[in-house]
């Protein structure tokens, strides 16, 4: 592999110019230890994809799960596959109940919601939401 940073490939399609490099040194690639294989047990690879368009496109995407451990993990994969952007938004894995109002905000957030508090989180989500069912 080439050394980080000092390695890089540009080609021309069209009237862009799409540029490909290993990271630099300082900022490796984001947390390739996460266990990627958890996100695609839960979504099938329509629903990652459209979970990662909604996002890449600052968009307020809300996840929602029986299981407490799968917000935060789902989360952080969700944002790990971002790469080489960065999720600069309202960011809470696990939203407790008395939080839900905030899901309202008029701006882009990625939060996670217990399947038990889910309906009285309903009344606070938006219409342009989007609601991932892990």
């Amino acid at each position: 592999a080439p050394p980080p940073g000092s390695f890089e490939v540009q080609l021309s399609i069209l009237d862009s110019t799409i540029r490909f490099w290993a990271p630099p040194a300082d900022q490796p690639v984001a947390y390739v230890s996460l266990p990627y294989g958890i996100l695609f047990e839960c979504l099938d690879i329509g629903n990652v994809l459209f979970a990662w368009y909604s996002l890449a496109c600052e968009r307020k995407v809300l996840l929602v799960s029986g299981q407490l451990s799968l917000l935060t993990v789902c989360a952080e994969i969700l944002c790990a596959m971002l790469f080489p952007m960065r999720w600069s938004h309202l960011y809470i894995p696990v939203l407790p109940r008395f939080l839900s109002p905030m899901l309202d905000a008029p701006m882009p957030y990625l939060c996670g919601i217990s399947r038990e508090n889910f309906p009285h989180a309903v009344g606070d989500i938006s219409d342009e939401t989007v609601v991932v069912d892990l």
